[in-house]
């Protein structure tokens, strides 16, 4: 036992216990009354081991605690005591960090207890920036700042490199002292330098909530005002609740401030910048001004058409509760208002609430795509091309604008009506769905409701392809890909995505090579992105298989004339180029072959020449 370090200085209690013979031969000449009398001191040296140990792990459990919410970790050098540990309902409020202004009450004191500098010198709290150059206290302050929640009150311990180092700071320091800082923190103000040469530094004034940021070209509403530094106002918009597009300069000078301002904020936070008299520097009234912003809201706005061309924008105005609605459910959907973006459109008939099932093409393709993506008791704005919105139901037949916006809002969901996929409870659920939905899209397809057919081709193949490999219905699912994928490039065509069609047609003809109808698609797709040696090689492999096929005899004429206009117009062009080298200055002498003038010259007629 005396070999242990922890137990060596309980070495005579433990003798006591075992008493050993007068002969001090080492042996128990004398048994134990019990078992129990042997055990008992080892049972307390357990004991008096597993206190010490329990407490030294409990400072290590709660120091790891306090770096796993985020405290950050004082380098060896400094030790922290805490003296006055912050309110548990404060620990969300964080710590500050580099830049911030904080406002502290401190007391500096040397090793042997004498105090050196004091905040209540000055009678009110000392304030500095954090990770400031140059520096306004020395770095163990900073560092020891950098992990106090406010409220706290701690002791920092500084070695010299982190304070005033080999020289001190005589006659008050001496040389290589280690320094004593007793500090409470009373609050901090987020700062940020938002272009980093100090013309625009940003401070928190309230905090918002969440981690979501505004991006350029999404849309806010916003409270802002300037003042100059006698406190005059030069703009404002703090009683309007402005709706903004993030990126907008509505705000003329002020706009590449107000920008970047709203991006490094989040929903709810109120925040003020000061400007110094480079800021600006075309206008001299907004030298040392104060820009105050609120953000009060980020709508939540998304591009809900098939294929992504931001012909359907809708903007959540409410939030909705549960799931978004699946293909083939029965919703009731209120349409209040349908304008340009300003007046309202001429003929609408409503407010009107519509009964529809999703996805079958009932109302026009803006509502449809909209009622899709939205949840129950949802209120959204849509913004939309004209060619989306035209709905007898609501009066709207010939519309002379381009853009329409509605305001709609989904007002319930009939689950019983008709399971979407997210409903199926099996495997052979899912798929019998996914027969009626093909079944609904070649029906939507043949009526030209083409990014309807679309949408429903891709959310069957995305169920058929979720479907295990080792399941009974593994070989249902892919009979059920090859037509849906086919489906998806003819809908692509339709809406003159070549590129895409062209994709679903590889997918195809990677594992059936010789499929007639993915070959002609795939050259149809080609002709449209003006490849015409592999639309003119898809056909020679179509007519080699099918001579008869009157589709791909037509479609290769039009691929020859496509491409005799192209080398027409590649002629005419390369003419152009030739003629605009001649000037008139060099119409007597003929550019001489080594000359860079008469290079270029020969280069485009060689040109001309193989495009004839």
């Amino acid at each position: 036992f005396c070999m242990h370090p922890r137990l060596s200085q309980r070495v005579g209690r433990i003798a006591r216990d075992f008493p050993l013979p007068a002969g001090g031969s080492g042996h128990m000449t004398v048994a134990p009354k019990s078992f129990a009398d042997v055990l008992m001191p080892q049972k307390r040296i357990a004991l008096l081991e597993h206190e010490e140990d329990s407490e030294e792990e409990q400072r290590e459990e709660d120091e790891a605690d306090e770096y796993s919410r985020g405290a950050p970790r004082l380098p060896w050098g400094i030790t922290k005591r805490v003296i006055h540990e912050a309110p548990v309902p404060i620990w969300s409020e964080g710590y500050p960090k580099s830049g911030d202004k904080v406002s502290v009450h401190f007391v500096a004191k040397l090793q042997d207890g004498t105090q050196v500098g004091s905040s209540s010198e000055s009678g009110k709290p000392f304030e500095f920036v954090i990770d400031e150059r140059p520096r306004e206290v020395v770095i163990g302050m900073e560092l020891a700042a950098l992990t106090m929640r406010r409220t706290e009150i701690a002791e920092f311990k500084v070695a010299p490199r982190f304070a005033y180092d080999d020289l001190g700071s005589p006659p008050v320091i001496p040389p290589g002292a280690t320094m004593l800082f007793e500090v409470e923190m009373l609050s901090w103000v987020t700062q940020m330098d938002l272009f980093g040469d100090a013309c625009a530094i940003k401070s928190v004034k309230t905090p918002g909530a969440g981690e979501r940021k505004p991006e350029r070209g999404q849309e806010v509403v916003i409270s802002m005002k300037c003042t100059d530094r006698k406190g005059n106002v030069l703009e404002e918009h703090s009683h309007s609740h402005l709706e903004h597009i993030v990126g907008d300069p509505i705000f003329g000078a002020l706009s590449r401030i107000v920008v970047t301002t709203l991006a490094s904020m989040v929903e709810g936070e109120r925040c003020s910048v000061v400007l110094t008299r480079d800021a600006v520097p075309t206008d001299r009234r907004y030298m040392r001004s104060t820009v105050d912003l609120e953000l009060e809201h980020i709508f939540d706005s998304r591009d809900v058409s098939i294929l992504q061309d931001r012909s359907i924008i809708k903007k959540v105005l409410q939030q909705g509760e549960g799931d978004v609605v699946p293909e083939g459910s029965k919703v009731k959907l209120r349409v209040e208002s349908a304008t340009d973006g300003v007046e309202p459109l001429y003929g609408f008939v409503g407010p009107k609430t519509l009964q529809l099932i999703v996805g079958d093409g009932e109302v026009c393709d803006a509502l449809e795509f909209a009622a899709m993506e939205m949840r129950v008791g949802e209120r959204a704005a849509l913004t939309c091309r004209a060619a989306s919105c035209v709905e007898i139901e609501l009066g709207l037949v010939a519309l002379t604008v381009p853009k329409i916006v509605f305001v709609v809002e989904l007002l319930s969901v009939d689950g019983g009506c008709a399971r979407g996929a997210a409903a199926a409870q099996s495997q052979a659920d899912s798929l019998a769905w996914a027969r009626r939905r093909k079944d609904a899209a070649a029906g939507l397809y043949r009526r030209q409701r083409y990014a309807l057919a679309l949408r429903s081709y891709t959310k069957i193949l995305e169920l058929a392809q979720g479907v295990s490999e080792d399941s009974e219905q593994a070989e249902e699912a892919r009979e059920l890909c090859l037509p849906c994928e086919l489906n998806r490039a003819a809908c692509f065509l339709k809406l003159s995505d070549f590129s895409a069609a062209k994709a679903s047609c590889d997918k195809v003809l990677a594992t059936n090579p010789d499929h007639v109808k993915a070959l002609f698609r795939r050259a149809s797709a080609s002709l449209g992105l003006s490849d015409f040696s592999g639309s003119m090689r898809d056909l020679t492999q179509v007519l080699s298989m099918d001579p008869r096929n009157g589709e791909a005899r037509a479609l290769a004429v039009q691929v020859k004339e496509a491409q005799r206009s192209y080398t027409k117009a590649s002629r005419e062009t390369a003419a152009r180029m030739i003629a605009c080298q001649e000037s008139p200055s060099s119409a007597d002498a003929e550019p001489s072959e080594d000359a860079p003038e008469g290079l270029a010259v020969r280069a485009l007629q060689q040109l001309a020449a193989l495009s004839a």
